[in-house]
């Protein structure tokens, strides 16, 4: 019947096997948690019998000492007492705090306690009537049998204690077999069930392995097809970018024409501007009217709006600019060789050195593993980078700029870490966005920076992330391989 079963009815019979005996274990892992709690108990419970006995036996020691003093006057006798009732009160209060969470033992206990500090004194008195002499009273104290009977109260009190606690030991002893029993018969249970799945998986991996093995053979042909897939997709894409470039490239100058027509235009404006208030003054002069109040207004508003079309011919050249710079850089053929990233980040360090100090900050370069890749590509990556960074602190807080890195056995990470202002986690994607900034706009910038960034990233065959927290800092990672291969040599190799 096995033979006849679908893969699907095989994978869900393994999955209800481990599902049972994921079931037997949580099982015997609580029958287990109860069984220690058992075993707890009755460990307290012999603990509980060991301190009663104890307690009464230094009592009892604490009388035998008390009457071979007064009958002999023997020091060791007197040595022996002193010993025994030293231990009493703290044995007593070791006990009360062992029994704690049982009323009934508490309740035997708030009776016993009278008793023996009744106990203590009479033993007290006649060893001090003893030590001072008076002998024969301190013997008719212990002949009126006072004493003795006290002591036979206690010992009653504490063979009841001690018959509560047999019964106790007989109930969790009891507990406690019957939990381990349990336990045995689970994991025999597990045991066997483990047993039959393992058998189980081996005949369903045997089965499937000639299956496997069939497949395999299809599997190397799709593969060698799958390359020639890959090589044309590759291409494709390679051309698409091709495009791309060439038209982000023909468009800037196409935008450069009629963007520099504005700014001739907006130049003539002015001086027409200025022409036109010229003549109006002139003949305001003759006809003896001073300006209005209109008339400085008009010329607020066209100053004004002379002004935006400035600004905004501005921020259009330098996104004109930005996009020429990005279509070279993507042309540019990138050309692989062995970097020194501490001298290049060194060099990077030392060129932003005067920035770094007007703004109070310093930048650290821990030592950095060299690299197989482009190397303007990396200087412009690392650049910008600690640039962004110095750009970005907190003002009147001192500005530290750490880069490191860790490897794998092909890669190495780069860390840029400051201690700036943050991005806030909603914005980590839209830093990386074309034309797009995030948070307070107080910096001079176009939003090119990262997105170049993480282009020249993703050609040199890395990745990029950020983690950051507003208020404490941004940490930029930057994965590359240790030994990048451009493509002109994979094409020659």
């Amino acid at each position: 019947m096995l033979k006849r079963l679908p893969v699907f009815g095989q994978t869900t019979l393994l999955a209800i096997g481990f599902a049972i005996v994921l079931l037997v274990s949580i099982t015997e892992f609580y029958i287990s948690d109860r069984f220690n709690d058992a075993t707890a108990s009755v460990s307290h419970t012999i603990e509980v019998q060991k301190k009663i006995s104890n307690l009464l036996l230094t009592i009892r020691r604490s009388e035998s000492a008390q009457r071979g003093f007064i009958l002999t006057d023997r020091p060791i006798y007197l040595q022996d007492y002193q010993d025994s009732v030293a231990d009493i009160r703290p044995n007593f209060d070791e006990l009360r705090m062992l029994v704690s969470d049982s009323a009934r033992q508490e309740a035997n206990l708030d009776e016993a306690e009278p008793l023996l500090q009744s106990k203590l004194n009479e033993l007290g008195e006649t060893i001090q009537l003893a030590t001072g002499g008076q002998r024969d009273k301190a013997s008719d104290i212990v002949k009126a049998g006072a004493g003795q009977r006290r002591m036979e109260s206690l010992r009653g009190i504490f063979e009841r204690m001690l018959a509560v606690e047999a019964n106790l030991l007989d109930e969790r002893s009891h507990d406690a077999n019957r939990l381990q029993l349990t336990l045995l018969v689970l994991g025999l249970l597990a045991l066997g069930l483990l047993m039959t799945i393992g058998a189980l998986s081996v005949f369903l991996f045997r089965r499937t392995l000639m299956q496997r093995e069939r497949a395999r053979a299809a599997l190397e042909e799709g593969y060698a097809n799958l390359e020639g897939i890959v090589a044309e997709r590759t291409s494709d894409l390679r051309e698409a970018n091709d495009e791309m470039q060439r038209f982000a490239y023909i468009v800037s100058h196409d935008l450069r024409s009629p963007l520099v027509n504005i700014m001739g235009f907006t130049a003539e404006l002015e001086a027409l501007r200025d022409d036109a208030f010229q003549k109006i003054a002139a003949l305001q002069v003759q006809a003896n009217s001073p300006p209005s109040d209109a008339d400085e207004q008009i010329a607020k508003d066209f100053d004004e709006a002379i002004g935006f079309i400035k600004t905004s011919i501005g921020k259009m050249d330098r996104l004109i600019h930005a996009i020429l710079r990005i279509s070279r850089e993507g042309r540019r053929e990138l050309n692989a060789e062995l970097v020194d990233m501490d001298t290049l980040l060194g060099t990077i360090s030392d060129s932003l050195a005067h920035q770094a100090e007007e703004r109070d900050a310093t930048v650290e370069v821990a030592k950095l593993p060299p690299v197989m890749s482009d190397k303007l590509a990396l200087e412009q990556i690392f650049s910008n980078l600690i640039d962004n960074a110095l750009k970005y602190l907190r003002k009147g807080e001192p500005g530290r700029i750490e880069v490191r890195s860790r490897q794998t056995n092909t890669h190495v990470i780069f860390e840029v870490q400051d201690n700036g202002r943050g991005i806030a986690p909603e914005d980590y994607q839209r830093v990386f966005d074309l034309f797009r900034r995030a948070g307070v706009q107080d910096r001079p910038g176009e939003g090119i920076g990262l997105a170049h960034v993480r282009a020249l990233v993703r050609r040199l065959g890395g990745t990029m992330s950020l983690s950051s927290e507003i208020g404490k800092g941004s940490v930029f990672s930057v994965t590359l391989p240790r030994r990048w291969t451009s493509e002109k040599e994979r094409n020659a190799a």
